[in-house]
């Protein structure tokens, strides 16, 4: 191998290593590989609880600008018919199951029509 051949081959792999390990740290940040998900608020305001949250939205009234000052962003679920359903989970947004969740249905023109919380449930 010639020594412009071994440098190339030097900076390669050193390239790819910083490149491998870039991948590694970016996915370890919370909540990464590493990180906990489950410790993430559903709510603009961390110390908010679900009851609470659950007050602040009114059928008929609150509209979605209310409910994203107020709330912050949330899982949003839309359909052909203009409406939508947004869905605020404790934890991770991924592993819902047992967590308590507010769900709120809003009317193409963006009033609530309907809102509920869901309990956590415990597993036997």
């Amino acid at each position: 191998m010639t020594k412009t051949m071994e440098r190339k081959y030097r900076v390669t792999l050193s390239t790819s290593l910083v490149m491998v390990s870039g991948l590694i740290t970016g996915c370890a940040g919370a909540p990464g590989l590493f990180g906990s998900a489950d410790t993430a608020p559903p709510f603009r305001d961390a110390t908010m609880s679900m009851q609470t949250a659950k007050e602040l939205v009114v059928n008929g009234l609150t509209t979605k600008v209310d409910v994203m000052s107020g709330l912050g962003s949330a899982t949003i679920v839309k359909f052909e018919s203009g409406y939508e359903v947004w869905v605020y989970r404790a934890g991770a947004r991924e592993s819902s199951a047992g967590k308590p969740e507010l769900v709120i249905l809003f009317t193409p023109s963006g009033v609530v029509k309907k809102h509920r919380l869901k309990p956590a449930y415990t597993t036997p």
